[in-house]
């Protein structure tokens, strides 16, 4: 009996790690519902590979830093997911597709008991849907090179606004 249980418990798990291997979907919702599945079963780097930045077209060059930033990607995931205790299960819902565009809501519940609901965009390239987070980046070296820290007018902007409140 233990043996019947270990085995299927091995059968889910490869199926649930086969559907973050796919990039992108011919579907937003496929799409967003792979890259949260990838999300869920902790495989961050898959998660990062199914993004609409990881996937559009770049120059041999931008590919290969984008290859060796995606280990830093998937450790900002994972220690954001460590945050929530990761996620315990979502729900996908009301696709909207615009032209190469388009959104789906997510229910999140995690794994600490808090739930979220955010909406996706999507962004299509060629048949597939890829999740992408609206940033129009010029130089797609950008994407793989940190968090970029806030200019002094952006800094100065949030200390009226702190200055307002008071």
């Amino acid at each position: 009996m233990k043996k019947l249980v270990i085995v299927l418990a091995v059968i889910a798990m490869v199926i649930s790690m086969s559907s973050c291997k796919k990039n992108g979907s011919t579907t937003p919702t496929g799409a967003a519902k792979a890259y949260y599945e990838c999300l869920k079963g902790g495989d961050f780097k898959a998660a990062v590979k199914s993004t609409y930045k990881y996937n559009k077209e770049m120059t041999a060059e931008e590919q290969k830093k984008a290859d060796e930033s995606i280990d830093a990607l998937a450790d900002k995931l994972s220690m954001a997911m460590s945050f929530t205790g990761g996620i315990k299960d979502f729900t996908i819902s009301d696709e909207a597709i615009d032209g190469e565009m388009a959104t789906v809501k997510v229910k999140i519940t995690y794994g600490n008991g808090e739930s979220d609901e955010k909406t996706e965009q999507l962004k299509k390239i060629g048949e597939n849907w890829f999740i992408f987070d609206g940033e129009t980046v010029e130089n797609p070296n950008d994407l793989f090179s940190g968090d970029e820290e806030a200019t002094d007018e952006e800094e100065e902007e949030e200390g009226e606004e702190l200055a307002d409140e008071e």
